[in-house]
């Protein structure tokens, strides 16, 4: 008998990554849980580990409220992914049930031009950028001052971003990036090269906690693709400054926004003195970082919300277990990316699963899973996490070089599919 024995709960959507933690966290807790979508079960990796599942795809709001209704669900959730995100939200609206974001807090979170305002609001340096509709594009691309980077202004994961270099990669980048644009607007930026950081918030009634920062590595990039992160380190180097310098502009352009519970992320250049933040993230993010958060820190976000898709609250105060520093460890996740392929084999997985150190091996894709050409350049191409922990950076480093030695994946041809990692040796 768990805490939530006699509730049930629905998880939209069973493929994105956190999508399975969540499952399991709500089961081990008692709860009946049910797994949505449109997808086949074997292509649904939480539809196969859940009491029970529907085949509602997660865009049948009206559908998915009368079933709700139907069979007594206590509460609905869903993981990373921004359309279900929206989707569960407008669920919990129609019957009333608890979600961690208003919609305006949503908009302000997940459109950049809002956030970047909303950063320039309150001092925040934000790369130069301005933003195209599909009729104006051919007079404002006449004063653009090559490279630059083009993504769909309501985009995530890599999706629709290009690096242009001249007019006629403007073009075929704007298109690509308007296809996957939901309201049909491109941000066109400078396109700027520099050390990356992420930054995470956990907040509690009100209270906005800066709960870790990491130094994000990447890798792989092309002349007109992004890179990949393939490594975080925890704390960042550039904590310190961070703290004394921008975290106090960062709460309060977020106390603005009225947020009461959640987690938020930001990725940011670090860049001479400066953190230019670039993305963020009202939501779960794909690093799964609550892992080490819970293993050093003693709580998890992503339970937490899970928690408040239940009861309306985030569970027990977490503000004073909040800790940058993870209480003087050092932290890693390490990403593995791949070419497209069709995923054959697994190599040396559970020898690093049983290195002390090493907190979590997560597979992104699983056996049979097909790595599209379109996946070039998005977080897609990412096929394994694992996160760890040492005493000392250099322990760290000695624990990562071994883990990195070990794993490997193939094709289902038998051919090494995986991309360079960073050179540990360099850091």
């Amino acid at each position: 008998m768990g805490i939530y024995s006699g509730k049930k709960i629905l998880v939209l959507a069973g493929k994105p990554i956190g999508s399975e933690d969540i499952v399991k966290y709500a089961r081990e807790s008692g709860a009946y849980v049910i797994v949505t979508d449109n997808l086949p079960i074997e292509n649904s990796p939480a539809k196969k580990i859940a009491d029970e599942h529907w085949d509602i795809s997660t865009a049948e709001v009206e559908k998915l409220c009368e079933e709700i209704k139907k069979n007594k669900v206590d509460a609905v959730f869903t993981g990373i992914h921004e359309f279900n995100i929206w989707k569960t939200l407008d669920v919990c609206e129609i019957l009333n049930y608890p979600f961690y974001a208003t919609r305006d807090q949503l908009q302000n979170t997940s459109v950049k031009t809002e956030y970047k305002q909303l950063f320039r609001d309150f001092g925040i340096p934000v790369v130069e950028d301005f933003t195209i509709t599909q009729n104006d594009w051919e007079t404002q691309n006449q004063e653009i001052k090559y490279p630059v980077l083009l993504k769909p202004v309501d985009g995530s994961g890599g999706y629709g971003i290009s690096i242009c270099y001249n007019e006629e990669e403007f073009k075929t980048g704007f298109e690509k990036a308007l296809e996957s644009s939901k309201v049909k607007k491109v941000l066109v930026e400078k396109f700027v090269k520099a050390k990356e950081v992420t930054i995470f918030y956990i907040i509690q009634n009100g209270k906005i906690k800066l709960s870790a920062m990491a130094d994000r590595h990447t890798e792989n990039g092309t002349k007109y693709t992004i890179p990949l992160p393939v490594l975080y380190i925890f704390p960042s180097i550039h904590l310190e400054s961070f703290q004394e310098n921008f975290n106090e502009k960062f709460i309060q352009a977020f106390e603005s926004l009225g947020l009461k519970n959640g987690m938020l992320f930001i990725q940011a250049f670090a860049d001479d003195g400066k953190i230019i933040p670039y993305d963020i993230g009202f939501r779960l993010t794909g690093t799964q970082e609550y892992h080490i958060l819970e293993a050093l820190c003693g709580y998890n976000p992503l339970k937490m919300l899970v928690d408040y898709a239940i009861t309306g609250e985030m569970g027990k105060e977490v503000a004073h277990l909040a800790d940058p520093k993870l209480g003087g460890k050092h932290a890693f996740i390490i990403t593995f990316l791949i070419k497209p392929c069709k995923v054959g084999e697994f190599i040396g997985l559970e020898e690093v699963k049983k290195m002390d150190g090493v907190i979590k091996v997560i597979k992104n894709h699983q056996l049979g899973d097909e790595i599209p050409e379109s996946a070039t350049g998005t977080l897609n191409q990412v096929i394994l996490r694992v996160l760890g922990a040492a005493d000392s950076r250099s322990e760290m480093k000695e624990l990562i070089k071994k883990i990195i030695g070990k794993i490997e994946v193939r094709s289902d041809q038998g051919n090494s599919v995986i991309l360079p990692t960073i050179n540990i040796d360099e850091l």
